[in-house]
């Protein structure tokens, strides 16, 4: 989730799901993950440390988190939160600096035209646990047993990333991946994509030990595979990761300790920082999920770092102990419809859709929840990026595309064929009772409280629709609303692993929901054609039932596939474009993340995707 903890901003930044309000180690969260927004800092702010400054290695790092993460299994999860956790103790293949240029971690790749990848592995890689070096046999097993597998047996979030459409059958096709060395392997793409390196799929890709994976591949064994001991306690992360799992209290500590072998220290061309990393002794994630507890410790010193609601940040920039960050990130807010069948039919409607689109003024949600660390979204691109098209984009809920009559004409003609119809202003079902929908919320984020509030008093008076907001904690709603199943003895067409496990009308959640504000979806912005899945029928995170009138997919793949720059931003633009029409979900706002630290943290910077080289920060 954007929502991150620990080591913050690296593996988490790729993850498709967050929330809001924590802090980590290399970026934040009090809008919602690491990056967002024009974002100013306090003066007290550093950016990386210079070579010839090599700082001791001392102390305990602390930061605050709202919420927990899911799992350590990061096979099974979509949050940003659980990545951080995870991340800490494994680096994955390479990082993308804010400059979108590559950074080997863990390997470094090759190509020739864009299409046929070679991957190569460094040869200082050890898994723990007697599992001996990390070689390329230990991806192409992963890959194809696991990632590539049919069915999705292990509830792989991301396994759609490794097929391609047939353009002429509609079957999805492995990628072809092939080892052709002890330490390498190749990746064969259908068509060119020069932006592949930069995609979730490697970008930060985590792997995981053969030994471990090939007793749980011959039969199919997800439950086996969910409670392995060594995947849960991360015992397999070896020399991988610049530290190393110690403890994990639930719902109160997560604590990882510097790893004294970590690979990179002793790896050449790198900078010199990076030579005796990482600098904490100690690195701890607190969980307090009371909002005013939780920045009362980042005021006393309690914690080093806490994610900043925006209502409370001018307090905190006046503080001479805390510095204030706001940086861009690529999290967007978006009212979520639940389209399956135990949501509320109409919202599969995109006439529907659009509609309710005119009841929430956007603005005010930037400008009085926010308090300006945001901005107006429209659809899944950050208005910064550059692949936003302004002259594509439908704007809603702004301007003369906002109101009560606007609203309710347009919805009214969307329910003319069903049993909806307006009595007065109030919008009532068959038997003359007024429509009540639900909107979720996190617990444990006030801003988020006054946000779902905000949105229940607009539908009301511009929708005749009566909304009753409820709190629930992240790690509920993630269990019980967000996962989807078929019910018992049920065999669906198909399923996407544990976000999507079937048709939407086959498999729900385990609790009936209609709308929800707190989950933030990953916008991708430097690689936009990664949050396809969101918009696709059998995506990999389409908890909600969505299925898009337009083959946005395609597009995605047609842009993916061009080397012509301006043409991917045409097709690109197309996209987002439709996107902004169908309304798949109501996109309200980019947060900006605003996040305190303590005045002697350093190393951050105010940059987009600024914590690449966490591992590097240090207490001064």
């Amino acid at each position: 989730m954007s929502d991150t903890t620990g080591i913050r901003g690296r593996r988490d930044l790729l993850k498709l799901l967050g929330t809001a309000g924590v802090a980590g180690l290399a970026g934040c969260g009090g809008g919602g993950g690491s990056g967002g927004g024009d974002g100013s800092t306090s003066a007290g702010t550093t950016t990386s440390m210079e070579a010839t400054t090599m700082p001791d290695v001392q102390g305990q790092y602390v930061s605050a988190s709202s919420v927990d993460a899911q799992s350590l299994n990061w096979l099974t999860i979509a949050d940003s939160t659980s990545g951080s956790y995870i991340t800490a103790t494994l680096d994955g293949t390479w990082a993308v600096k804010p400059n979108r240029e590559i950074f080997p971690l863990w390997a470094d790749y090759e190509t020739d035209d864009g299409r046929v990848y070679e991957i190569q592995l460094r040869e200082n890689l050890e898994w723990g646990a007697g599992y001996g070096q990390m070689t390329a046999e230990d991806w192409v097993y992963m890959i194809k047993n696991v990632f590539q597998a049919q069915p999705n047996w292990s509830g792989y979030p991301n396994s759609g990333d490794w097929f391609r459409v047939n353009p002429e059958s509609g079957e999805r096709e492995p990628i072809p991946v092939e080892q052709t060395g002890t330490r390498t392997f190749e990746i064969r793409l259908f068509e060119v994509d020069p932006a592949f390196p930069f995609k979730p799929v490697l970008w930060r890709q985590q792997c995981i030990p053969k030994g471990i994976l090939e007793k749980y591949v011959p039969n199919k064994d997800t439950e086996g595979l969910k409670q392995d001991e060594e995947l849960n306690t991360l015992a397999y992360t070896g020399n991988l990761g610049p530290y190393t799992y110690e403890t994990w209290e639930r719902s109160a500590r997560y604590t990882i300790t510097r790893n004294e072998d970590y690979y990179l220290t002793e790896v050449d061309a790198v900078p010199e920082r990076f030579r005796n990393a990482p600098y904490f002794s100690q690195s701890t994630t607190r969980v307090i999920k009371e909002e005013s507890t939780r920045l009362g410790a980042l005021e006393s010193g309690e914690v080093d770092a806490a994610g900043i609601p925006p209502d409370k940040a001018t307090r905190f920039e006046n503080l001479s102990n805390v510095d204030v960050n706001v940086t861009p990130q690529p999290f967007v807010r978006n009212i979520v419809y639940n389209m399956r069948a135990n949501g509320w039919t109409p919202f599969r409607s995109k006439t529907v859709r659009q509609a309710l689109a005119f009841a929430v003024d956007k603005e005010t949600i930037v400008e009085n929840i926010l308090r300006g660390y945001g901005q107006v979204a429209q659809t899944m691109q950050p208005r910064w990026s550059d692949w936003y098209d302004d002259s594509r984009v439908t704007e809603f809920g702004v301007g003369d595309r906002y109101g009560p009559e606007k609203t309710r004409s347009r919805l009214e003609s969307a329910l003319s064929d069903t049993e909806y119809a307006y009595d007065g202003d109030r919008l009532v079902n068959g038997a003359g009772e007024q429509v009540t929908l639900s909107i979720y919320y996190d617990s444990g984020q006030p801003t988020e409280g006054t946000m779902a509030e905000f949105i229940a008093r607009e539908f009301d008076e511009n929708a005749g629709i009566a909304v009753q907001p409820q709190a629930v904690s992240s790690s509920t709603f993630q269990s019980n609303y967000v996962q989807t199943s078929a019910p018992d003895g049920a065999d669906p067409e198909w399923t996407a692993g544990t976000f999507n496990g079937g048709p939407r009308d086959v498999a729900t959640s385990a609790e009936p929901w209609d709308m929800s504000v707190n989950l933030q979806f990953n916008t991708y912005p430097f690689t936009p054609a990664s949050s396809k899945g969101f918009f696709e029928q059998r995506g990999g995170i389409n908890y909600y039932g969505y299925y898009p009138d337009e083959d946005i997919g395609a597009l995605y793949e047609e842009a993916t596939a061009t080397t012509d720059e301006s043409r991917r931003r045409e097709l690109f633009g197309e996209a987002f474009g439709l996107i902004s029409e169908e309304q798949p979900f109501s996109f309200l706002a980019m947060p900006s993340s605003v996040t305190g630290y303590a005045t002697d943290v350093q190393g951050y910077d105010q940059k987009f995707n600024a914590g690449w080289d966490s591992q590097t920060w240090y207490f001064r």
